[in-house]
């Protein structure tokens, strides 16, 4: 068993390059939750990443395959990042983030750190800043 993983859903390349940055920053592979790779799961720590959509809605890959693989989070150690707009959809910034976040806790997984929320839209500028500081809390759960 791999010691961390990053699975994501991403729409538009903007989780996928976040996820690639947080798997370098940790010596990890990055997963896309479409592809349906149980190897995904198979880690000590699983970072798992979306966007928001809509109103709160989990990214489209996220809400196909959430309940396929919650099995995968018992006895995980968990950690979540979830992109959205702060701006344009302020009340529903990064719901889907913590939507994730409490599927995992639900389905047995412990919770590492605070959700990483990143607005790569109106604050692209911070978040290499956000996501080296927070790889850093995630290494000393390690």
């Amino acid at each position: 068993m791999d010691k961390v993983h990053v699975v994501f859903g991403s729409t538009t390349g903007m989780t996928e390059a976040v996820a690639g940055k947080i798997a370098e920053a940790l010596g990890a592979q990055a997963f896309n939750v479409n592809a349906g790779d149980a190897a995904a799961f198979d880690a000590e720590l699983l970072v798992l990443g979306t966007s928001t959509w809509g109103i709160g809605e989990l990214q489209d890959d996220w809400a196909a395959q959430l309940d396929g693989v919650k099995s995968g989070f018992a006895g995980k150690k968990v950690a979540v990042f979830g992109l959205g707009d702060s701006v344009g959809f302020a009340d529903s910034f990064c719901v889907a983030a913590e939507t994730l976040a409490n599927a995992a806790k639900d389905a047995g997984a412990t919770l590492v750190g605070e959700v990483l929320k990143l607005d790569d839209t109106n604050e692209s500028d911070k978040t290499d800043e956000k996501v080296a500081a927070w790889v850093e809390t995630l290494k000393a759960a390690l």
